[in-house]
């Protein structure tokens, strides 16, 4: 069974996505601030870190700092209405990015997509391309960037 640790100061959010990750088949963990979930993540056996940054001055990017320094570092969710996020998403080298608002079961989307449960659609090369449609259609990937913070 998985692990994911949902870093969400919302106790409302966090108890819907924890609902939906359980009913998924996950063990999820919650910590209500950056403190509390570096703390977490160093105890190990975190397979996947849903952040939702509220405040770019909560300390996502120290958490990812403290995050580097673990051998094993689990990727990051990172899940934020802020207008800063796309950017903050990338330098702190988020494996994905999920604008909110965001439905529960795209977070299990998400998450399934991180632990390669699930694959994005792959369209052959004689089909028109057109859009896929569905939970995974707002998921921005982070590819090929190493996570490596100065």
């Amino acid at each position: 069974m998985d692990s994911i640790l949902i870093v969400e100061a919302d106790v409302t959010t966090s108890d819907e996505w924890t609902a939906a990750l359980s009913a998924s088949g996950h063990s999820v963990l919650t910590a209500s601030g950056m403190r509390e979930a570096l703390r977490v993540i160093r105890e190990g056996g975190i397979d996947v870190v849903v952040i939702d940054v509220y405040d770019p001055r909560a300390g996502v990017v120290e958490l990812a700092r403290g995050m580097d320094a673990l051998p094993d570092a689990p990727p990051i969710l990172l899940i934020s209405g802020s207008p800063a996020a796309p950017e903050i998403s990338a330098r702190i080298c988020a494996a994905m990015f999920l604008p909110k608002p965001c439905e529960p079961s795209e977070v299990v989307t998400a998450v399934g997509l991180l632990l390669g449960r699930l694959r994005p659609v792959r369209i052959m090369e004689d089909e028109p391309l057109e859009p896929v449609r569905g939970p995974a259609d707002r998921l921005f990937r982070h590819t090929g960037v190493p996570r490596q913070l100065g």
